[in-house]
């Protein structure tokens, strides 16, 4: 199995990740992939040290930043493990959740984690902007068919090895708008996609500006929908 994580001026918050993840994980045979691009501090050195020399931990530098599409596409077709998650170097999802998606990769290839769903308990509410941001844009994604699901943009998800190869090979999305061109790209290539319920927290220090950022994350995910079902009609039209 492999984890994914993508991080951009995160020297402050991966170490302790790093470390939680080392915790929760001592004796399993997986592999962490941290794709780090380049920013204002040493991310890349902070990662290195709170890995101490753990060999299950590959640290991937990008050579610009291009967005955490771009690194979290980067680091799901470098890994090798037959079940791919990726998710935020915060860790919002606590990683006992691991456990859980593990459980259920039998029955779907693509597994998103849903704070919308009714099982989810969020124990750290976002600030009320990015909360309303964030019921708004998926709201609008559903009301232009764009997706029907209520939350595209968790960052906990799991992938079988051939749906992330499959999906992240096509993706075009580097920003923040990816998480709905991965999902659309699933349904439309055929592979089975299920929410399942997270535990959630807020986290402080996230680099997403709600207005700015969700504009232009919506108008990417718009824009790639339609490019999708322009390239894959059949598959599209069968799955609505």
């Amino acid at each position: 199995m492999s984890i994914v994580i993508p991080a951009r001026n995160e020297a402050a918050r991966l170490p302790a990740s790093i470390r939680e993840i080392r915790r929760a994980f001592p004796q399993e045979n997986w592999e962490f992939l941290i794709v780090i691009e380049p920013g204002s501090d040493d991310t890349e050195g902070a990662a290195i040290k709170a890995a101490e020399g753990d060999a299950r931990f590959r640290i991937v530098p990008n050579t610009a930043a291009h967005g955490k599409g771009y690194a979290v596409k980067t680091g799901m077709l470098l890994a090798r493990g037959d079940l791919i998650f990726f998710m935020d170097a915060d860790l919002s999802v606590p990683l006992r959740f691991v456990g859980e998606f593990l459980l259920a990769a039998g029955r779907a290839d693509v597994i998103i984690g849903s704070r919308r769903h009714p099982g989810s308990v969020i124990s750290v509410r976002q600030p009320l902007a990015r909360e309303l941001a964030g019921r708004l844009f998926n709201l609008v994604l559903r009301c232009a068919g764009v997706t029907g699901f209520a939350d595209t943009q968790c960052g906990f998800k799991a992938f079988s090895r051939a749906a992330a190869h499959g999906i992240f090979s096509r993706l075009e999305q580097s920003g923040f708008g990816f998480d709905v061109e991965v999902i659309v790209l699933a349904e439309a290539l055929g592979f089975r996609v299920e929410e399942m319920p997270v535990e959630w927290a807020d986290a402080t220090g996230s680099k997403l500006r709600p207005i700015r950022d969700g504009v232009r994350a919506l108008v990417d995910a718009v824009l790639a929908a339609r490019r999708i079902r322009r390239e894959y009609p059949r598959k599209c039209q069968a799955s609505e």
